[in-house]
């Protein structure tokens, strides 16, 4: 037994010894320029298709960079959908998150959601719902991590994230993604 606990001790010191300090991280510059502006693309082919994305204060009134993600965000986008009507229960919605750098580099790396954003009731956490066939309508989604404290701790202060916002509809397998890379405060 003490020879069991006397190894892991070696491993523990040895593991410790070879990774970088934390001063060490890899000096990053900011991400598609996140330090200015939100950075966001469509990650799928639509039906629905988004045409801008503009980041709100959680009353919806005033244009917000860097986003806070310690309060809601108001997502103001523009969007084409051109033949379905997306309903409450049948719209579902999934969130991924990355960070930018640390131990790993200048690279973008997962941030465990827990299952916690995943294969919610769209509606009931911030799309406007019904969301009706129409070109050129405004969508403004809340995206709302404050009811989400274990994922909160996992974040840092002032640094760039990614996030895959992720719309499905149940009835008729529509999907629309749209990617954002945007500088973010917790405080």
């Amino acid at each position: 037994m003490l020879r069991a606990l006397l190894f892991s001790a070696f491993i523990a010191a040895s593991l410790a010894a070879a990774l970088p300090a934390p001063g060490e991280f890899a000096d990053c510059a900011a991400p598609n320029g996140t330090d200015k502006l939100m950075h966001w693309w469509q990650c799928n082919s639509g039906p629905v298709q988004f045409l801008n994305a503009t980041p709100y204060d959680s009353a919806g009134k005033n244009y917000e960079y860097p986003i806070h993600l310690s309060q809601p965000i108001v997502v103001k986008t523009i969007i084409n959908n051109p033949s379905a009507t997306y309903t409450a229960g049948n719209l579902r919605n999934t969130v991924n998150i990355w960070k930018y750098g640390g131990w790993g580099g200048c690279v973008w790396s997962s941030i465990p959601t827990l299952g916690l954003l995943k294969d919610l009731d769209a509606c009931a956490n911030g799309v406007p719902c019904p969301i009706k066939p129409g070109n050129n309508q405004e969508l403004d989604v809340v995206v709302d991590f404050t009811q989400f404290e274990q994922i909160i701790q996992l974040l840092k202060d002032n640094q760039p994230y990614q996030l895959e916002y992720i719309l499905d509809d149940k009835i008729t397998k529509d999907e629309a993604c749209l990617m954002v890379q945007a500088w973010a405060y917790l405080k």
